[in-house]
Order: structure tokens, then C-alpha cells, then sequence
């Protein structure tokens, strides 16, 4: 009793070549991956594991200068402070790749609370400053994932700069 109005389906079955590129078998057999393969893979993430410590070190002392002459040149400030966000994005979006997940929290609630800023005051600097400070502190330290109660109180505590002194939305 089908329905000579109903559209007719047919159904592919295409066969799973993922399976046979990593090694598998086109009868459904599984893979195995070349252990030497693995252990190249892995050697390559640590070396860039390191070289992201390194460089994060570097961004995090351009992130600094850019605020200092923030601080220093209140004529050019939006300038600056664009060039601070810059930085901060950088390590924001690098940051959880190699698991400094609090750190890419901090920089992300730092541009978030940058974006809006139209002519920051001394205080809502300060709030970058702290900002700044932690992300500083937690490469220092190597804090990673969320940073344990450590990382908690920090972020609990830069919540609440934010939240007091954060810009005014027109």
C-alpha cells in the first residue's frame, strides 16, 4: 500500500575512505595510525608548545609598552589602546590552542572591556592595567586551564573591576 504520490528515496551507501586513510581497511577493519607518525606529531606540538611561551613572553611585553605610552599620551590614547587590543587578540586566540585557557579568559574580558571605551578615565586604564597584570602573572606562573582557586579569585576580582568601572554604553 505505497503512496503513488509519494516521492520515491533511494538510499547511496558510499563507502568510508577516511577509514582506509588512516590505515583501515574498505571491509571495515580499523586503523592504526604509524607509532613513528605519532611520535613526530607529538614532538612538533611541544616544540611549538615552547615556542608559543616564548612568544606569548614577547606579546605580553608589547601589550605592556602599548599601555604604557597609553598612559603616557593621552592624545593619542585611542590609538594606543587600539594597538593594545591588537596584541591582547593575539594572545587570546592563541592561547587556548596550548591550554592557557585563563588566559585567553582575561584577554578576551580585557577587549571586551576596551572595545567601548571612547576616552578612557584614569580608572577604567587602571582596569586594563590589572588586566595586563594578571595575564602577566599567569604566564609567569604557567597557570593553566582555568588556574585552579588561584585563577578563580583573579578572574572573580577582575569581574568586579569590569562590572564598577566598565564604559558607558551610548
Amino acid at each position: 500500500m505505497t503512496d503513488p504520490n509519494k516521492p520515491r528515496v533511494e538510499i547511496i551507501q558510499r563507502p568510508n575512505k577516511l577509514r582506509e586513510k588512516v590505515g583501515g581497511s574498505s571491509d571495515g577493519k580499523p586503523g592504526r595510525i604509524d607509532p613513528a607518525a605519532l611520535s613526530r606529531a607529538a614532538t612538533h606540538v611541544g616544540r611549538m608548545a615552547e615556542a608559543h611561551q616564548v612568544q606569548t613572553r614577547i606579546d605580553l611585553t608589547d601589550l605592556q609598552e602599548a599601555f604604557k605610552q597609553a598612559v603616557a599620551d593621552p592624545a593619542n590614547r585611542s590609538v594606543h589602546i587600539r594597538r593594545v587590543f591588537k596584541i591582547s587578540d593575539g594572545i587570546m586566540n592563541l592561547g587556548k590552542m596550548f591550554g592557557y585557557d585563563l588566559l585567553s579568559e582575561f584577554a578576551h574580558h580585557l577587549n571586551s572591556f576596551i572595545i567601548n571605551l571612547k576616552e578612557p578615565t584614569a580608572a577604567q586604564m587602571q582596569v586594563v592595567a590589572l588586566h595586563i597584570e594578571a595575564m602577566n602573572a599567569l604566564v609567569r606562573d604557567e597557570m593553566k586551564g582555568d588556574g585552579g582557586p588561584i585563577g578563580k579569585a583573579l578572574s572573580e576580582s577582575l569581574a568586579k573591576a569590569r562590572d564598577k568601572l566598565g564604559a558607558r554604553k551610548a
